[in-house]
């Protein structure tokens, strides 16, 4: 899976939208066996954010603990070219999307249900994907 900027910042600011689906996706992350690919442009985003609502140090850790339990994948021309012929009318939504078509991942992870609905790979929700895939007791 591949997650959007908006579930970064779900999984560390309390009170946003589905912020404990978010968090439980990322902690099956640590030592549950599930991979979570992030975007560094989603990495970037959400420092500026964090660093606006925690501050600079906090933000920095709380970037740091993300970065602890997902892969972080590279961008390249070809995710910067993809995207800009693709028919994805917000760039970095583009770019995303072409790090999830490029890396083979099965599902996207995100809050934005307008966007990646002409992706070859699927989006969806942290709830929608929990549902579906429930944490295994036995495992």
């Amino acid at each position: 899976m591949l997650l959007d900027t908006n579930i970064l910042l779900d999984a560390v600011s309390l009170g946003r939208p589905q912020s404990a689906e978010a968090r439980e996706v990322l902690r099956r992350c640590n030592g549950f066996g599930e991979l979570a690919l992030v975007a560094p442009t989603s990495l970037n985003d959400a420092f500026y954010v964090l660093r606006k609502q925690y501050g600079l140090e906090r933000a920095r850790i709380l970037l740091n603990n993300m970065m602890e339990l997902v892969c972080i994948v590279p961008i390249s021309a070809e995710e910067c070219l993809m995207s800009v012929a693709s028919d994805e009318p917000d760039f970095e939504d583009g770019m995303i999307r072409a790090c999830a078509e490029l890396n083979d991942v099965d599902f996207i992870l995100t809050r934005d249900a307008a966007a990646y609905r002409r992706s070859t790979v699927r989006s969806m929700t942290c709830a929608e994907y929990l549902e579906v895939f429930p944490l295994n007791p036995l495992a």
